[in-house]
């Protein structure tokens, strides 16, 4: 049965792409908003003249049969594959072997590959920033801009697919699920780049340092699969700051941070060299802390719904997950 709806969804990450793919598969119209230029969220592939690094989402992992169902399909279609690399943990100076614990997949040739393979046949607006959503009789209009400027519409629901403090600040005074959604509070992540000219010597592609006061995971993104190479470049590392660190230093300036977290990481591998150059990012809506326990929030009376990662949990598969529960409630 086809879906005459008209829907607008804000945020092109895997839970908004998830979320559209559903309905325009319904034969829903669907148009999806981004304010950045690309999709994906924090499934990111920053480029530089170094070559590519994934300074977000670092893999993802596979528990639902549903979203196994659509990495079978990614990895038949060539957009993701399973990183073999050695995944260690520090604790206490001493490093445990994590490689078999689970499988671990990675997009090819970088993590925006998920976005940008989720978002083909949708209509997706690149560079629209929704500040204000407004209710009439014709249906919702969304304003662009700052200040909220052009208003595009009607549709018969918005969905918001984007952090829970946007997305209450967007819905608040329209539904009560609003203030739901503003108790879930987050933590910060600094990602750092960094491009080495000789080997590092380290033993691990991937490691989790439960021991140390500002370092939380490395991963040589060099390694995995169909990552290429540079040359000059023996090495791409990505480094992520501890939730604490990147909490207390979330306002130091970017060089900052990115000489005390390669300084820390260097020292960890008594790798006496100085990188070839680094780059600072900082995630401000990292991980929930809080998420809630349902799925997805939809407010059927006033046709607004909110989906995330901070709805069902901080990876990949609930983010996937949440957006395909909310356009499941949606179309009833």
């Amino acid at each position: 049965m086809t879906h005459s709806g008209n829907f607008a969804v804000v945020g092109a990450g895997l839970a908004g792409l998830a979320c559209a793919r559903k309905l325009h598969g319904a034969g829903a119209k669907v148009t999806v908003f981004e304010r950045e230029a690309h999709p994906g969220g924090r499934a990111a592939t920053l480029i530089d003249s170094a070559g590519p690094y994934d300074h977000g989402a670092q893999y993802f992992t596979v528990s639902d049969d549903r979203f196994a169902a659509v990495v079978d399909a990614w990895r038949a279609d060539g957009v993701a594959q399973p990183w073999h690399g050695r995944i260690v943990a520090f604790d206490m100076g001493s490093s445990s072997d994590k490689s078999d614990r689970v499988e671990r997949l990675v997009a090819v040739p970088g993590m925006r590959r998920l976005g940008v393979h989720m978002a083909q046949g949708l209509e997706v607006c690149y560079g629209q920033l929704i500040n204000r959503v407004r209710h009439s009789p014709a249906g919702w209009y969304l304003h662009v801009g700052t200040p909220p400027g052009d208003a595009m519409g009607p549709f018969d629901a918005v969905l918001v697919a984007v952090p829970s403090v946007s997305a209450a600040a967007l819905l608040a005074g329209h539904t009560a699920l609003a203030e739901r959604a503003r108790m879930v509070t987050w933590n910060p992540c600094w990602a750092v780049t960094v491009a080495l000219g000789q080997s590092s010597g380290a033993d691990f592609d991937g490691a989790f340092f439960n021991d140390d006061p500002i370092l939380g995971w490395a991963a040589l993104d060099s390694g995995k699969p169909r990552r290429g190479q540079v040359d000059g470049v023996a090495e791409r590392w990505v480094l992520h700051a501890r939730p604490v660190w990147s909490q207390r230093y979330a306002d130091m300036d970017g060089d900052e941070v990115a000489r005390w977290m390669v300084r820390s990481f260097l020292a960890r591998l008594r790798a006496n060299q100085s990188p070839l150059q680094v780059h600072a990012v900082k995630w401000p809506h990292a991980t929930p802390v809080n998420p809630l326990s349902q799925g997805f929030l939809w407010d059927q009376q006033a046709k607004l719904g909110m989906a995330g990662d901070w709805c069902r949990g901080p990876r990949i598969e609930g983010a996937y997950l949440s957006g395909l529960s909310l356009a499941e409630a949606v179309l009833g």
